[in-house]
């Protein structure tokens, strides 16, 4: 064959090689960039899972407060429920105790002692009202009156 012929097959293998060169460069970056794609799309879904693994502990320990919350406060009802049931069998009991209560019954007595002491010494009028004349105006009474006399 001439060199023509095979200076034109030269050309079409490498026009040929340059299309197929191409095509599999861009196979090879779709393919990459799909890889590329796939491993991000990986790392999300990782970190999806890590973030529902969080919020399940975290609902968990908010789960186990909730009901220690709940267990203090039926016991909070308990404790008042027994309290209220003791209130109606003590409510004979004194509020005081008995030391307590012969105190008081003693300065009530030597209260009523002081009442009727002072009561006593109530019985006469205060010299003020002595019938008569006494104090700062003794003895102008009588002429105030004589004043008005005349």
């Amino acid at each position: 064959m001439t060199t023509i012929a095979w200076f034109g097959i030269l050309v079409i293998v490498a026009i040929a090689a340059f299309f197929a060169g191409t095509l599999l460069t861009k196979k090879r970056f779709k393919h990459d960039e799909l890889e590329q794609k796939a491993q991000e799309a990986q790392h999300a879904l990782e970190q999806y899972r890590q973030d529902v693994t969080d919020h399940l502990a975290d609902s968990k320990k908010l789960m186990a407060k909730l009901e220690e919350n709940y267990s203090l406060l039926n016991r909070h009802f308990e404790q008042g429920k027994q309290l209220l049931s003791q209130e109606k069998a003590l409510k004979n009991e004194p509020f005081f105790s008995k030391e307590t209560t012969e105190q008081l019954h003693a300065s009530l007595h030597m209260r009523d002692e002081k009442r009727r002491a002072s009561e006593q010494t109530h019985d006469t009028p205060p010299s003020d009202y002595v019938e008569g004349e006494s104090g700062l105006f003794k003895g102008e009474g009588s002429q105030s009156e004589q004043l008005k006399a005349s």
